[in-house]
């Protein structure tokens, strides 16, 4: 499958699980295209870890009254390609049901074909979307 991959991922306040979720994203065998990270407007610290780790490289806006979007560079530990991070800072909470909206939204009109949705808890596998992929070309015959 050669089509590309924007991983959509949710977060509020669990940064350190958030931060394992994109690690095993960045580790992917078949390669991703990029991230769409929502962040539901976390209290934990979650911008500062970002930067700290080297994933954003400038923080959002204190007080924001609309989500606030920015993209950055990040590179894929399996084959250093760049992978698109696009950090969206929510301006409220809007639960996993609005993040994920606002996400497949905003990667849908970044022309992606294919996304693949996560909670900042998971931590697939290194060749999850791998496997993925190749049942995913056995149903599209």
């Amino acid at each position: 499958m050669s089509d590309s991959v924007c991983a959509v991922v949710v977060t509020y306040n669990r940064k350190e699980l958030l931060f394992e979720c994109l690690e095993a994203l960045r580790k992917q065998t078949r390669p991703i295209q990029g991230i769409y990270l929502i962040d539901n407007a976390s209290t934990d610290g979650t911008p500062e870890l970002l930067l700290e780790k080297g994933y954003i490289t400038k923080l959002p806006p204190q007080n924001i009254e609309e989500p606030w979007e920015k993209e950055f560079i990040i590179q894929n530990l399996a084959d250093e390609e760049e992978i698109k991070l696009y950090y969206v800072r929510m301006h409220e909470n809007t639960g996993g049901a609005g993040g994920f909206y606002e996400g497949v939204k905003r990667a849908y009109e970044k022309g992606y074909d294919w996304l693949w949705l996560m909670d900042d808890d998971a931590e697939p596998k290194e060749d999850a979307l791998e496997k993925l992929s190749l049942f995913l070309e056995i149903i599209m015959l």
